[in-house]
């Protein structure tokens, strides 16, 4: 009996001995910034053996859910981009060379090589690659961006005649290349019209010039370069002001003129940049037709693909107009008239519509 309180004070002792050394390690791991789980999972942790080699090694390991997935390469064009935002641009053009020769319809790769010749200055290469895109490209946006973007880097081009003096001629070729793809743009139209009149080419000049003036947005521009184009083109020994009798058509005006020998009634249009006859008209006089050359012209009921062609003589009272481009209408059925005077020919001249007197006053422009 005598060793039984022995056992229990033996007991309580070790008791209080073990509670105060998890006191001192508890307090210990709090100081040092350690702070224990309080679930501890049934599955055991794996033991992290993952080493990272040197770059020399070749020795691959595999690696523990805790570590960071390696960086995902770089495609091409994404290496293409970081080179030429790092100004190595004859790297990023073999690069990217390379990837077209193994993807020639990659637009993206031939969008960013065009840029990359550009910034090289190598024009040629850069415009020829801006074609080759164009012709795969098939997203509608992208196309049109494309075509804006060509026409005004062919603009700043003609403006620099350091880079293309010994060019021109290929310069020219590239504006109606892009032309045929965007036929109503009508400031590469007005580019062209000053660069067929710089070699003296009148028809050409004349032709661009009138497509441009089909535009709203060069329409004033183009009539002044046409009212350039025509001077001493006027054959005529007439006063300095005339007056043209009218023909009352409803509220309207026809004027009586002579297209090669053949006397007509054309609609008096203001607001017609391009004079023209019907195709009622043409159909009935079609030898009259040379050179036509294509054209989109803007009506009130939308665009309209027709032509322009040339005339011989085109006389207006006593002024004659020699080879003067007209437009084809759209008008099978207007049989009470043969065509619009516009003011390609109006425009030539200080003019005066009196309505009240039907007459057209015209003074020639000093």
């Amino acid at each position: 009996m005598k060793k039984f309180p022995v056992f229990v004070i033996s007991m309580i002792a070790f008791s209080l001995g073990f509670y105060a050394s998890e006191y001192r390690h508890q307090q210990r791991d709090i100081g040092t910034g350690v702070v224990a789980s309080p679930v501890v999972s049934a599955v055991p942790e794996r033991h992290n053996s993952l080493q990272h080699s040197s770059p020399s090694s070749h020795t691959t390991r595999s690696a523990s859910p805790q570590q960071v997935p390696a960086a995902k390469a770089q495609s091409p064009l994404e290496r293409a981009n970081q080179l030429i935002a790092n100004g190595a641009y004859g790297e990023a053009v073999r690069l990217l060379q390379q990837l077209l020769g193994q993807e020639p319809r990659n637009t993206e790769a031939l969008w960013l090589l065009a840029r990359v010749y550009e910034q090289q200055g190598l024009h040629k290469e850069s415009v020829a690659t801006w074609f080759r895109y164009l012709n795969i490209e098939i997203d509608a946006k992208k196309m049109e961006d494309a075509l804006a973007y060509l026409a005004k880097y062919l603009i700043r081009l003609s403006e620099n005649p350091a880079i293309f003096g010994e060019s021109y001629e290929w310069l020219m070729l590239q504006i109606n290349d892009l032309i045929k793809l965007t036929p109503d743009n009508g400031e590469l139209h007005l580019l062209l019209a000053k660069m067929h009149l710089k070699l003296e080419e009148k028809e050409q000049a004349q032709y661009h010039a009138l497509m441009a003036a089909n535009q709203p947005e060069t329409q004033a521009r183009a009539e002044g370069l046409l009212a350039k184009l025509y001077e001493g083109t006027q054959q005529d020994d007439s006063p300095a002001e005339m007056q043209v009798p009218l023909i009352r058509f409803g509220g309207q005006f026809l004027v009586p003129v002579t297209i090669e020998g053949e006397k007509v009634k054309l609609l008096l249009d203001t607001g017609a940049s391009i004079s023209g006859l019907t195709a009622s008209f043409i159909n009935r006089h079609y030898p009259s037709v040379k050179s036509p050359k294509p054209i989109q012209l803007n009506t009130a009921s939308g665009t309209v693909e027709t032509y322009l062609f040339l005339v011989d003589t085109l006389t207006i009272d006593n002024v004659t107009f020699n080879k003067h481009m007209l437009a084809r209408l759209p008008m099978d059925n207007a049989d009470l008239f043969d065509g619009l005077l516009g003011i390609d020919i109006l425009g030539r001249f200080d003019f005066v519509i009196d309505q009240q007197a039907a007459v057209l006053r015209l003074r020639k422009r000093q």
